[in-house]
């Protein structure tokens, strides 16, 4: 196991997390279908290939810009820790997928 499959199933575990416990469930949503595609391709359950941007690049925005639209929305602190990992999650994505 490494680094990259400890960081997928920490996104989504923490995904799930959000989603059985915050309402409206949008945000919670599309962190779930970016860490669940993610997984799904780290595990060769899935092979997407998109043309223009990397996939890296544009799963790692959206659980970037999905984990920090739920940081400043949830109050409870396991609901702003699993918030937290997922934009960290997505932010290292983003630069690892940009550098």
């Amino acid at each position: 196991m490494n680094v990259a499959t400890v960081l997928v199933l920490a996104a989504l575990s923490a995904s799930i997390l959000l989603f059985l416990r915050t309402r409206p469930r949008l945000l919670p949503i599309l962190a779930l279908v970016g860490s669940g595609v993610q997984a799904l391709m780290l595990f060769k359950v899935v092979s997407l290939a998109g043309t223009g941007l990397p996939l890296a690049l544009l799963l790692g925005g959206l659980l970037a810009a999905s984990g920090v639209l739920l940081y400043l929305r949830v109050s409870s602190k396991p609901l702003i820790a699993a918030a937290t990992v997922v934009a960290m999650v997505g932010a290292i994505q983003v630069l690892s997928a940009v550098l």
